[in-house]
């Protein structure tokens, strides 16, 4: 059987450096992207440089910034990989998407099955990636596996709740509690999101799945877990984020795609 040759957008980045070390033994040949996402020519040149891509893995994203910029990143340069790489014979694409794409859950915990409603720039231009993956699929018979994180966490991790908190103790000796820290979230060790990416690889088919860990945690519990590590001065101010609460339901990719989160507890 030949090898499995996949191509990886990000692989330099937070998500992408870790999973390089997961997949370090597995018998799949990487093949990091390089070029400008939003130039079509520089992945019509990479694909000239890199025959038999099976699948690509896109972990590029933005996930703060103005709409336009969030449009322009997120959907705009993926819509861009999409149409070269089914030009090219790419008959499969592993999509890293949010959560909050749900907007406030329905239920105690948001379901795949659930209306998308997203109450976030983020979560909007993240929506519209997954359309433009959809359209992709339905229409240039391409298999996906999209995967729907909460906060991802761990280490070269640049983004995101814990990371902003260890920043501004670091630079401030201080933490801003946006709202009244109530807020809740499930957390993911990036560890455990580079075991359901590499599920997803084997996984034959079309299918969406959340992946967590499904502890609530708030923004209070978090900063009440960095105090036992850290001190540090506490502010607040208003809340800054239409988000209250991102809870994923996990039933399903334990049930389809084998997973379960290996690092149960967060680690700040």
């Amino acid at each position: 059987m030949a090898r499995l040759k996949i191509a990886v957008t990000g692989s330099d980045g937070f998500i992408g450096t870790n999973l390089a070390e997961t997949l370090k033994d597995s018998d799949i040949e990487i093949v990091p992207f390089s070029g400008d996402l939003l130039k079509k020519e520089d992945i019509e040149l990479f694909f000239q440089k890199n025959h038999g891509i099976d699948q690509i893995i896109h972990l590029v994203g933005l996930f703060f910034g103005s709409l336009d910029e969030l449009i322009k990143l997120n959907v705009l340069a993926f819509n861009n990989l999409l149409e070269v790489a089914t030009k090219n014979g790419v008959k499969k694409v592993i999509f890293t998407s949010t959560g909050a794409v749900y907007g406030e859950p329905i239920g105690e915990r948001s379901k795949e099955s659930d209306p998308l409603r997203p109450n976030t720039c983020y979560g909007l231009s993240k929506k519209y990636a997954e359309e433009c993956l959809l359209y992709y699929a339905d229409n240039f018979n391409l298999d996906y596996v999209i995967l729907r994180f909460p906060n991802v966490y761990g280490p070269n991790n640049n983004k995101g709740v814990v990371f902003t908190l260890l920043k501004s103790i670091e630079e401030h000796g201080k933490v801003t509690i946006f709202g009244d820290g109530t807020q809740s979230r499930n957390f993911l060790h990036v560890s455990d999101a580079c075991i359901a990416i590499k599920q997803s690889i084997d996984f034959g088919g079309r299918e969406i799945f959340n992946i967590s860990n499904p502890n609530k945690v708030s923004v209070n519990d978090v900063v009440e877990l960095l105090a036992k590590k850290h001190k540090f001065k506490i502010e607040h101010e208003p809340a800054n984020n239409n988000l209250k609460d991102l809870l994923l339901d996990i039933e399903k990719a334990n049930q389809k795609l084998g997973f379960e989160p290996q690092m149960k507890e967060l680690l700040v």
